[in-house]
């Protein structure tokens, strides 16, 4: 089994100037370019920086906190410290909910603490249009690396690239196929309708629940990044350019969708940790999400995974977002080289393969072949290729520079949908509203 990642060429962005950054993002591609690798260097050197003293590199994420991923990075930064004597690399930074924004406050302030600095599609924007990252387009020169993902084009300036792709992961409909096969279900559903049908049919209040999706404000990044999937079915965008589209047709009707599924279908109120528990208790049958939330319930519970699968998109376009996280070298900290020769030791050929498969990822940055197997043994990724790629930039416009401020307006009126039952067609014009305001302020 294979991952398709090919695209129609003429939709791939190009790469842009210093100035034009200023102005747009481009429309972001996740696809793997279909070339080989002209050369790789498959061992590490120490920089001929150091001088024999310890440097000690903070990599600021949330990995750390996420189950299966964490362990995986864990894996490949000891193996990193074995492989020479002069870099170490130390473990910060805070949990998804909170690093955005923490790494926003901390660039406001005028300094950000990190060496290396994971970022999420939006983010890694806001980092590069503030002068912070450096280029690590001389990692890919020296490793020969000639099949960098086109993603990497949004975040290349002037020909250097300003990040590498440590993965990318795109929305699918996830299930538990032991609860399909208690409900006798079948056939998988092919329309949104049939999708809410088959949702309220595995709903068995308070047992059992249809479908999930992170819904809780206490859990902004979560709540957002997720909701904004829900747009797909209906080829919506949140904005065009500068102006915010939360009144138009196709997002009205997202939000009704996601209303009529918390009414009926959700585990209203349960918080990321209490689904997870949830999934792991075989409580919850389906969930609109990235394929990286396969590594945690396998990390975590065991048991569920041999359950896990996933099936096509049910809308026509088949539409879904990709977003890509680069690792990133702060080029206002002290140890920009040291931190080069990490990112350079990730990147070559064997250690990004293992990265990739430890961290139970399915969409290569570069082409490093020797995949074939480890697709074919998972068993829950059919419905992640079946899929019409869309990123984050492609979905907000302009505000992909200021998505986190964006996303809080639009929750914080959908909550009102939920929890008070408010009218969304009344809801989303104060979304608009507000959100007006807030290009008005950004444009000053």
């Amino acid at each position: 089994m294979s991952v398709d990642t090919t695209t129609d060429s003429a939709a791939m962005p190009r790469p842009i100037s210093r100035r034009n950054l200023l102005k747009t993002t481009g429309a972001v591609a996740s696809t793997l370019a279909a070339s080989s690798l002209s050369k790789a260097s498959p061992t590490f050197a120490a920089p001929a920086v150091l001088q024999g003293e310890t440097i000690n590199l903070k990599y600021m994420t949330w990995f750390w906190y996420e189950p299966g991923r964490a362990e995986a990075w864990r894996y490949m930064v000891e193996k990193f410290h074995e492989s020479q004597n002069e870099i170490r690399v130390e473990e910060a930074g805070w949990p998804f909910n909170e690093f955005t924004n923490n790494i926003i406050v901390q660039l406001q302030a005028g300094q950000i603490e990190g060496d290396l600095i994971q970022t999420t599609p939006d983010l890694v924007l806001r980092l590069l249009r503030a002068g912070q990252l450096a280029s690590v387009q001389d990692v890919i020169d020296d490793l020969g690396i000639t099949t960098l993902s086109q993603a990497h084009d949004y975040i290349t300036i002037d020909g250097q690239v300003h990040g590498l792709d440590v993965v990318t992961v795109v929305f699918g409909l996830l299930y538990n196929q032991a609860i399909f096969d208690e409900a006798n279900i079948t056939e998988m559903p092919t329309t949104v309708d049939e999708w809410l049908d088959v949702s309220r049919r595995l709903t068995d209040r308070p047992n059992q629940f249809g479908m999930h999706s992170s819904h809780v404000i206490a859990e902004p990044e979560s709540y957002w990044f997720q909701l904004q999937e829900w747009a797909m079915p209906y080829d919506g965008v949140w904005a065009e350019g500068k102006t915010p589209m939360v009144t138009s047709e196709p997002i009205v009707n997202a939000v009704k969708l996601f209303k009529t599924m918390y009414d009926d279908c959700f585990p209203q109120g349960s918080n990321d940790a209490t689904a997870t528990r949830q999934w792991a208790d075989q409580q919850i049958a389906q969930q609109l999400i990235v394929s990286a939330l396969v590594n945690v319930y396998k990390s975590t519970a065991p048991e569920l995974y041999p359950n896990i699968r996933s099936y096509s998109l049910p809308w026509p376009s088949k539409k879904s977002i990709a977003r890509i996280h680069p690792i990133t070298v702060n080029a206002n900290g002290p140890q920009v080289d040291a931190s080069k020769e990490f990112v350079k030791f990730l990147y070559t050929p064997e250690n990004y393969r293992e990265l990739l498969t430890r961290q139970l990822d399915v969409i290569p940055a570069y082409d490093v072949g020797g995949l074939e197997d480890y697709f074919a043994d998972l068993p829950w990724l059919t419905g992640f290729q079946d899929i019409n790629q869309t990123t984050p930039p492609d979905i907000m416009g302009d505000f992909i520079f200021n998505n986190q401020e964006f996303g809080q307006i639009v929750i914080n009126r959908v909550t009102e949908v939920l929890t008070t039952n408010r009218p969304v067609e009344e809801a989303m014009a104060d979304a608009q509203a507000e959100l007006e305001g807030l290009a008005g302020r950004l444009e000053g």
